[in-house]
Parts: C-alpha cells; sequence; structure tokens
C-alpha cells in the first residue's frame, strides 16, 4: 500500500482506512521530518482498488512547540455532524527526555483535507502551537518508568454519538504499567471524559482497530497479535456493548503472516460501520517483508479478509 524508504519517510503503519463512494482513502503514521524536533506526522493515499495507492500527501504535521504536540500518529477517522474528525496520538514532555502519549484532534470539511487543530483557544488552524489535549493519561509521570501514556485511539459515530476506544498505561502497579483498553462516549467531538471506570475487559490488547458490524449487530476489533515478533498474527474480537469483548481469535496464523508486524486497521465506512468481505485490512511491515525486526523500517502492506 505504502512503500515508505522509496517514498522518502522510512516508515508507515497504523492505517485508518475508509472506503468512501468506491475509493479507499487511508490515513497512517509516517516520519515527521518536516518541523524537527517532532516524531511523526499524518499522511494520506488514496485507491480504487486497493491495488494501486497515489503517492502519500502529508495531512498533518506536529510542531513539538515548548515540549508539546510531539507527534501526529496513529490517526482515526470519522464523519460527525457534517464534519470529519481526524483523532491522533501526540506527547507532551513531562520531565527532560520524559514523555506521555495524550489525544488530540483536527478537523475538514471534506475527507482530503486541509485539517485544521483545535487549539487551547478553541479555535481550528493549521499547525498551531497550542494545540488543545482532549485526553490525558490517567495518571501523569514526571520520571521514569512513564510508559507509554494515552493513545492509539479508535473513534466511530453511532446512533449521534461518538465512541472511542484506546489504550492507556499509565497506572501502575508494584511499579509496572497495566496496559488497558477503555471505551469512552462523547457527543462533543472537543469533549472526552477519562475515567478508571471506563476500561473495557481488554488487558494488553494495545493498537487494535474497532468498527460496527451491522451483519452480527456486535462491535468487531481487529489487531496484530504478538506484535514486533517472529509469531505476529491477525485476529479479531466481537462486542456486544463495546466493553465486554470475547477472547480474540486468530484471522491470519502466524505461519501465513509476515513477521514483525503491528498496528493493524480495518476498512469502514465513514462513520465507522465494518466494509463488507472481502474486506480490507492494513498493517504495518518489515520492508520487502524481510525476516528481521529493524524498528522504524515498515511499509504498509494490505490484505483482504473474506468473512
Amino acid at each position: 500500500m505504502v512503500d515508505s524508504l522509496n517514498d522518502g519517510f522510512s516508515y508507515a503503519y497504523a492505517p485508518s482506512i475508509i472506503l468512501k463512494s468506491g475509493t479507499y482513502h487511508v490515513f497512517f503514521c509516517s516520519k515527521g521530518w518536516m518541523n524537527y524536533p517532532s516524531w511523526d506526522a499524518i499522511r494520506y493515499t488514496t485507491s480504487q482498488d486497493g491495488k494501486t495507492w497515489s503517492a502519500p500527501k502529508v495531512m498533518l504535521q506536529a510542531t513539538a512547540a515548548n515540549g508539546r504536540d510531539m507527534a501526529a500518529c496513529d490517526p482515526s477517522l470519522v464523519f460527525y455532524q457534517e464534519m470529519y474528525y481526524l483523532y491522533y496520538s501526540s506527547a507532551v514532555t513531562t520531565a527532560p527526555k520524559t514523555y506521555q502519549t495524550v489525544i488530540q484532534v483536527a478537523r475538514a470539511a471534506k475527507i482530503d483535507g486541509p485539517y485544521l487543530t483545535y487549539t487551547q483557544r478553541g479555535t481550528w488552524e493549521n499547525t498551531p502551537k497550542d494545540p488543545q489535549v482532549l485526553i490525558y493519561p490517567l495518571e501523569r509521570h514526571s520520571s521514569q518508568p512513564a510508559g507509554y501514556g494515552a493513545g492509539q485511539q479508535s473513534v466511530i459515530a453511532q446512533n449521534g454519538k461518538l465512541l472511542m476506544w484506546y489504550t492507556d498505561d499509565s497506572v501502575f502497579v508494584d511499579g509496572q504499567p497495566q496496559v488497558k483498553s477503555y471505551m469512552l462516549t462523547s457527543a462533543d467531538p472537543m469533549s472526552w471524559t477519562p475515567r478508571p471506570g471506563s476500561a473495557t475487559n481488554l488487558m494488553g490488547q494495545a493498537s487494535m482497530d474497532v468498527k460496527y458490524d451491522s451483519t452480527r449487530s456486535q462491535f468487531v476489533m481487529i489487531r496484530v497479535e504478538n506484535e514486533f515478533t517472529a509469531n505476529a498474527y491477525l485476529a479479531r474480537a466481537y462486542s456486544s456493548d463495546g466493553m465486554n469483548w470475547t477472547e480474540p481469535q486468530s484471522v491470519i496464523p502466524s505461519s501465513d503472516f509476515p513477521p514483525f508486524t503491528h498496528d493493524g486497521g480495518i476498512a469502514g465506512d465513514e462513520t465507522g460501520n465494518l466494509v463488507p468481505p472481502p474486506t480490507l485490512v492494513g498493517f504495518g511491515a518489515p520492508w520487502d517483508l524481510a525476516d528481521v525486526n529493524n524498528w522504524g523500517q515498515w511499509d504498509l502492506y494490505g490484505v483482504w479478509v473474506e468473512q
């Protein structure tokens, strides 16, 4: 889907895939070289058939101003109240060389942008130096280990509200971060209320993408299990309420799936309804599918899931 090395930005992963009017629109995380020292930028590519893709272009860039807004990564796009909202993971500096991930948002009137970021002043602007953090980690750490923070969000619209699932590992037990998945609901795209009671039954399930499967009247989660290992495989789980999930089951076993893959995304419509099979699933994997875990050397690949 994306040849990151030849396209000049080193890595591509964590796709948000929208099928609209016969065109795939894919937003993904990539190297953020434009505004050093920011880490990541969100780029965008399209395809009519899921095989031939347009040249990626930058859609959202972090500024790294004042030790905040360190990244633009893990995109999740949803159409809500006549606007496209692009939720993404950034990071804030909590101490020298210590960071925690946070969630921010940009929006556009058209799916292909331009996307303007929500600011602390309540405005929408291009690459502002004061983007508003929507979700902080439940616990903020200013010393190591700080953990990851709160991010890797997946957002859909349903019944007049937005539903978000995200990862937070900021609550420590015996000095170790506990990776939990949380679910939030909001009618206001810029207002969310994280709380410990919003934790789902999923433990250790980071980097998941959620859609609504109308044929089953259930939410479906796609995720790469054993990510970044030689035994990675594609799995999915179901939930009737978004909080209580089945055990993830293998869709493509490790014997048939590229090693060291990670951060999957599954195609949906612009509000988050699952696309009927064959359904496109994207994920990050090593350049040319080399059987080696070289960090940050990832292309964006895709497979078709038939059921």
